[in-house]
């Protein structure tokens, strides 16, 4: 029963006036990128010649093929001894600077690309750890990419919508069972973080701010949902911790009771906290 071919167009970024595939985010660096590729092939031609390097001989005694009378040809190798004249010279040309500096040189488009497409040298992972003071320092320095990222999802955020709308719409087109008639149910997509998440810090964070009672328990389950934890429907999380408070308290209410019917007495106010804590 569906007669059509579904397409959503999923922009990059926010298509300016007139545009309408939005801009990709290799386009600023895409000359970077070639140059980053003829510095390593230059890179890879000048290693032979820094390894191996070429020598000029003057005054040398070179050996001749017994055969065809024709000098053989030196082999720049461990352990060889060349015989020298009285004015014989050995020069052997050194490209190791030449090398130096196309590898210095990598290192500087590596970095112009991380800069130029706010991927920034964090987001590559070529960041050393060591010049990195403190947590806050790296999320600063992440910040340029988390820019790009939020840019992106602000871009994908009402295809991904009229995405899901239109898969609600085929369900109802084919008659799957079980699904619902009329109208289609708002749906988001929810990104996780994509930076390390300190899932030390966040918990403590949301324990501390939980227990003072600045913060609802939806609030902070979905706090630990954003971290990286395993919650697969906050909702039901949220229903399955208030069961367990109820049931904890309800057993404390009985021991209680329990306890005063033998005569051994009871906490009061501890009994009034879960009469509270059960209702």
């Amino acid at each position: 029963m569906i007669d059509f071919v579904p397409v959503v167009h999923l922009a990059n970024t926010i298509p300016d006036g007139g545009e309408h595939w939005g801009r990709s985010v290799l386009a600023r660096v895409l000359q970077a990128l070639d140059e980053l590729a003829a510095t390593d092939s230059d890179s890879s031609a000048a290693s032979p010649t820094t390894g191996t390097p070429i020598i000029g001989l003057a005054g040398a005694r070179v050996p001749v093929d017994r055969a065809t009378g024709q000098p053989q040809e030196l082999q720049v190798k461990a352990g060889a001894v060349w015989q020298l004249g009285e004015s014989g010279r050995m020069d052997a040309l050194d490209t190791s600077p030449q090398l130096a500096e196309l590898r210095a040189r990598v290192d500087h488009l590596l970095e112009r690309i991380a800069s130029n497409s706010r991927v920034t040298a964090a987001g590559l992972g070529t960041l050393d750890a060591t010049e990195v003071p403190s947590g806050y320092a790296l999320k600063l320095a992440l910040g340029p990419l988390d820019a790009l990222i939020g840019m992106m999802r602000l871009a994908r955020e009402h295809k991904y919508r009229l995405l899901f709308k239109m898969v609600q719409r085929l369900y109802q087109a084919g008659r799957a069972d079980g699904w619902p008639a009329g109208e289609s149910l708002p749906t988001r997509l929810a990104w996780a973080p994509h930076t390390p998440t300190d899932r030390a810090a966040v918990l403590e964070e949301v324990v501390t701010a939980y227990g003072a009672g600045v913060l609802s328990l939806e609030t902070a389950v979905a706090m630990l949902v954003e971290a990286g934890y395993p919650i697969e429907d906050a909702s039901q999380e949220v229903a399955r911790i208030r069961a367990k408070t109820q049931e904890e308290a309800a057993m404390r209410i009985a021991e209680n009771t329990a306890r005063r019917e033998r005569g051994d007495g009871g906490d009061a106010d501890q009994e009034r906290s879960d009469v509270q804590t059960a209702a």
